[in-house]
């Protein structure tokens, strides 16, 4: 019987149910909630409300652990203060902690990986590692189709409560850097900015494919807080991103060359780059040559790319996915010789580079073999629950000197 104790989870009720599966199946299992938010989707047989100051949490934590025998540790993102404790803390008593992220192979999978995700994987990805790999490619059995509404639904709820109980929770030390009222506020906005940019950018997107096919790079941002920007990368910030690609393209890229930077879905509502883009647009001369869409079909667009940039996006993954050409600026799974320019940004704009599509088949198959499971957080979650019980289950049979070293 395992112990399992679960952290913050993805907005939605995920956690829940899978705590109530691991429960049916008689294993024990814990909740503690950092604050209003996290009551909204919690369950487990025991939950518990951490009310505490951020600098004490270590603290409570390794106390819960020992008194309570836990033997796993779930979690959604490892980068967050809390799980970034709860991580080091489980390493070093030698415990299991489980962290999900969105889907490295998007759409259709999640990423489920053994003390930390992306920059924090402890995944072999050598050369010699991949070439010893003999999987075959398997599709997700999932068709996931839209999520904005039911993530938008799971996000409000989330955030009422957040500010409702912002007295009780008053030293929680949130993730994002705004308030819980700016996030409902920010999520409301995004419905009329996607309703307007499906009147323009689909007609501009067509445009540029008819006029500029294999003359196309794409610039992904990434959401403004991503934890993968921010501490796998050497950039600070998006703006720092747009600036630094913008200028090497100024100076570097044919003339004939275009770039299409599109905006993060999930930033949508909450940040606009327009005057930033429209400022350097005008002072490095780059009028039609730069493009900034918010709705923007990637499947489409890949077929027609020169090549593509990324802090270290998964939007990469799919580039590489189809054979296009890509240059990651900070730290991601992927970054290989052989799958990625390995060279500076300024010399990938007119470089012949081709991806090693064996290469990369090997790769994906290994990464979906060893960190992706078929499903989805927000549809027909049944069996994703079912296929993530089991391989935690399988992976965390307790040795005894785990149980002697939390004891």
């Amino acid at each position: 019987m395992q112990h399992v104790l679960f952290l913050q989870s993805p907005l939605g009720p995920f956690f829940k149910y899978l705590a109530k599966h691991f429960s049916s199946q008689g294993h024990r299992t814990y909740k503690i909630n950092v604050n209003g938010g996290d009551t909204v989707y919690a369950w487990a047989d025991k939950q518990f409300n951490y009310t505490g100051h951020a600098n004490n949490w270590h603290d409570y934590l390794a106390g819960f652990i020992a008194q309570y025998k836990i033997t796993d540790i779930v979690l959604y993102g490892d980068c967050r203060f809390y799980h970034k404790v709860a991580v080091q803390l489980a390493q070093s008593l030698n415990l299991k902690v489980w962290c999900f992220e969105e889907g490295y192979l998007r759409a259709g999978f999640i990423t489920l990986e053994q003390g930390g995700c992306n920059g924090n994987s402890n995944l072999d990805v050598s050369l010699a590692r991949i070439q010893q790999h003999k999987k075959k490619f398997v599709k997700s059995d999932m068709q996931v189709g839209p999520t904005f509404k039911k993530r938008c639904w799971y996000a409000i709820r989330y955030y009422v409560q957040l500010h409702r109980q912002k007295k009780r929770f008053c030293h929680y030390q949130h993730h994002r850097p705004w308030t819980s009222l700016q996030e409902g506020i920010n999520w409301l906005k995004s419905f009329k900015q996607k309703m307007v940019s499906k009147l323009t950018d689909p007609f501009i997107a067509r445009k540029l494919i008819r006029q500029h096919s294999k003359n196309l790079f794409l610039l992904p941002l990434q959401v403004r807080v991503d934890y993968q920007l921010r501490q796998h990368s050497p950039f600070s910030s998006v703006d720092e991103v747009i600036q630094k690609v913008i200028q090497s393209f100024a100076n570097h890229a044919n003339k004939h060359d275009v770039l299409v930077i599109k905006h993060h879905p999930q930033d949508r509502g909450f940040v606009n780059y327009q005057k930033l883009i429209s400022k350097l647009i005008r002072f490095y001369n780059l009028e039609g040559r730069v493009y900034y869409l918010h709705e923007l079909n990637l499947p489409k667009l890949y077929n027609h790319l020169k090549g593509l940039v990324t802090v270290n996006s998964t939007v990469g993954l799919s580039g590489l996915l189809h054979n296009v050409p890509t240059k990651v600026l900070g730290t991601a799974l992927y970054d290989i010789n052989g799958l990625t320019w390995q060279h500076d940004l300024d010399t990938f704009w007119q470089s012949e580079f081709q991806v090693d599509e064996k290469l990369f088949a090997k790769f994906h198959s290994y990464l979906q073999h060893h960190t992706q499971i078929p499903g989805d957080f927000y549809k027909q979650r049944d069996r994703l629950i079912a296929r993530s019980y089991q391989q935690i289950t399988q992976a965390s049979e307790v040795t005894a000197e785990t149980l002697k070293k939390i004891a």
